[in-house]
């Protein structure tokens, strides 16, 4: 291929090479007199010769601009790539950060983890962390981060933990409604959501009212937070509201956890 791009490039340049040694040697035979017309003559060629020597030049110059072009492309992506790779440390850090005042500012004894995998599979809602039993992490054990309520330890290996995520259709915790002060259990609603079970229609739910952990399953410590109502619906032959709940937390984005040690009698973190 490349040996046939030059056979046509050479077909391609050669009518102007004829015609260039044409004129040239036409202005060689009209120099050797001195009349006024042989300076005419030698003006106009020399003329003639300068117009047809432009493409000459510019098939360099194009060249040129082309290799230009491919060396400020290929920096533009280099630089492009520098500046995300910034960007991804700064929010990272960042994020440590938020974590770190979190946990300094949490009366809760915490170990950080950070997420190494998911369960693909659907329906079932979990997390693998870097922490297991070297850290003293047991089953049951609340996991959380900075915004609130994420799941529980359910399988906790020597340097790896299963975390059950609180979206998992198996999992309920107890919770309470910050104003109107009922108790209830979350329980998974499909996609995002979460229902609250057991709220006597005769609570006066709020839209944007918040849902906090009440303690009271044993699990979860009180008073961290789990959502806001975002729906209540009141079907006339039940007894209970239909609350729909927003978590707090985004599940699609975990990367950095807190397991809860709750209490003296809970082994605290090493």
């Amino acid at each position: 291929m490349p040996g046939f791009l030059a056979q046509i490039r050479r077909q391609a340049v050669m009518p102007w090479i004829a015609l260039l040694c044409a004129v040239s040697l036409s202005l060689i035979l009209m120099s050797s007199g001195g009349s006024r017309g042989s300076e005419l003559v030698k003006e106009r060629t020399a003329a003639i010769l300068a117009v047809l020597a432009q493409p000459f030049g510019i098939v360099p110059a194009i060249v040129h601009l082309s290799r230009e072009n491919a060396r400020l492309r290929a920096e533009n992506a280099s630089l492009m790539i520098k500046y995300t790779d910034a960007e991804e440390a700064f929010r990272e850090n960042k994020r440590l950060r938020e974590l770190l005042d979190f946990r300094e500012r949490s009366n809760l004894k915490l170990e950080a983890a950070e997420v190494i995998a998911t369960n693909p599979m659907p329906g079932v809602h979990s997390i693998l962390i870097d922490i297991g039993a070297n850290k003293n992490a047991a089953k049951h054990m609340a996991v959380i981060n900075d915004k609130g309520l994420i799941g529980k330890l359910v399988q906790v290996s020597e340097k790896t933990s299963i975390v059950q995520l609180l979206l998992d259709r198996n999992l309920g915790a107890a919770v309470r409604l910050a104003n109107c002060r009922a108790d209830g259990i979350t329980a998974w609603a499909g996609g995002e959501r979460l229902l609250l079970e057991n709220i006597p229609v005769s609570e006066n739910v709020q839209l944007g009212e918040k849902v906090i952990t009440s303690g009271l399953d044993g699990v979860f410590p009180a008073g961290i937070p789990v959502g806001e109502v975002v729906r209540t619906d009141r079907n006339p032959e039940s007894l209970f509201l239909r609350v729909e709940v927003a978590p707090v937390v985004d599940f699609s984005v975990l990367e950095e956890v807190f397991i809860v040690f709750v209490n003296s009698s809970s082994a605290e973190p090493s």
